[in-house]
Formats: structure tokens, sequence, C-alpha cells
């Protein structure tokens, strides 16, 4: 029998991260498509909504993420967001501005 190599922490984060952000930019796209917003919902609302069935998705399936720092978390989300390519670059980075604005505001 074999035995895997068992992966360093900064391996096995490295690793969760990288599921993370492939399992969420479908979640995403499904949140898009799904969910009808009136046209005046900014983007950067529609990121915080779809933020809490992120996390709660991270937290269920990888528990050591209940331990990672915010900025951690959001970066997994944003990177989601603009792999899934479901909004324009520039329009993704400046809702993500608008998302730490008001989180660094407290």
């Amino acid at each position: 029998m074999f035995w895997k190599k068992r992966k360093s922490p900064t391996e096995q984060v490295k690793a969760d991260t990288d599921a993370i952000v492939r399992s969420l930019g479908p979640k995403w796209r499904m949140f898009c498509e799904t969910l009808i917003f009136k046209e005046d919902v900014p983007l950067w609302q529609r990121i915080e909504l779809f933020a809490n069935p992120a996390l709660e998705f991270m937290f269920q399936n990888y528990p050591s993420m209940k331990h990672a720092p915010p900025k951690l978390l959001w970066m997994m989300i944003f990177t989601a967001i603009l792999e899934s390519k479901t909004h324009p670059t520039e329009e993704v980075n400046t809702a993500i501005c608008q998302v730490l604005a008001k989180y660094a505001r407290g």
C-alpha cells in the first residue's frame, strides 16, 4: 500500500484556497443567474450578499477556514468572482473597492 506524502501546512492552505476558488466560481455564476435584482442594486451589494452563502460553504467544507483572516476569505470570494468573468473586470474591481471600503470603516 502506498501512502500519499502529507502536505506541509503551507501546501495544504494553498490547495484548500485553490479548491475553494474553483468551487465558488460556479456558485457565483448560479447566484447571478438565479437571483434577479432590481437594476439599482449595485454589484458591490450583490457581492456582499453572495458572501454569506460563500462563507457558509467554506466553513462547512473547510473547517480550518473558520480561523482564517477575513482578508483571505474576501480575497477567495473576489478571485472566484473575477475568474468567473460574469462582469467586466473593471466593474468587479470597482465593486471590490467599495466592499473593502465599507468593511474598513467597520
